[in-house]
């Protein structure tokens, strides 16, 4: 190690927003969202998405797995959507969030084939990764949370197995409203 002194840059990655805030002393984004629901001063874009989720009885959130999670756009979409107020409040989460009574499925693709996200792989069990977003988000906010649709790493497979993971989720598609959802609880994710 060297005696000189670092170099460093800060960059900030959540500015302030412009706008009336409610404590301009200390931004915090959980609040002034929530503030922002509260007021109906969320932009037209996130009100918009709202109501397709008022309206839907089942939300399919297709993507593909990045980083064992959702890709940036999608995090943010559900950061600033699902926001308390509408998707959750204290009380009002988990089986009494405001999103209860509607459905919502996982569908994703990796960069791996099931082997390699299996408790025996080199990523570990799939099933690990999807806690945080099945359980801490969508089931946080009230949906029952059906078992997901994953399909290994399509750019891997040949065209005819490519075929039969599309014709897989087509079928599961007819009979979803059929489906039971998972029990979001550790048992699920992590075993016994």
């Amino acid at each position: 190690p060297s005696s000189e002194p670092c170099a460093w840059r800060h960059k900030d990655l959540c500015p302030v927003p412009a706008g009336a805030l409610s404590n301009p002393s200390f931004f915090n984004y959980g609040v002034e969202s929530h503030e922002a629901y509260r007021r109906k001063a969320l932009s037209s874009d996130i009100v918009e998405e709202q109501k397709k989720l008022q309206e839907a009885d089942l939300v399919i959130f297709q993507f593909p797995l990045y980083w064992f999670s959702v890709p940036a756009i999608l995090k943010g979409w559900m950061d600033r959507v699902l926001c308390q107020g509408f998707a959750f409040d204290f009380p009002g989460f988990y089986d009494d969030g405001f999103l209860k009574g509607k459905l919502a499925v996982l569908s994703f693709t990796t960069g791996g084939t099931a082997e390699m996200y299996s408790k025996t792989g080199v990523r570990g069990d799939f099933r690990y990764f999807l806690w945080p977003l099945q359980h801490g988000t969508l089931h946080f906010c009230g949906f029952k949370v059906l078992a997901p649709q994953v399909s290994f790493g399509p750019e891997y497979a040949s065209e005819e197995e490519r075929r039969g993971m599309v014709a897989a989720w087509a079928q599961r598609l007819k009979t979803i409203w059929e489906e039971e959802p998972i029990d979001c609880s550790p048992p699920w994710y992590f075993g016994p």
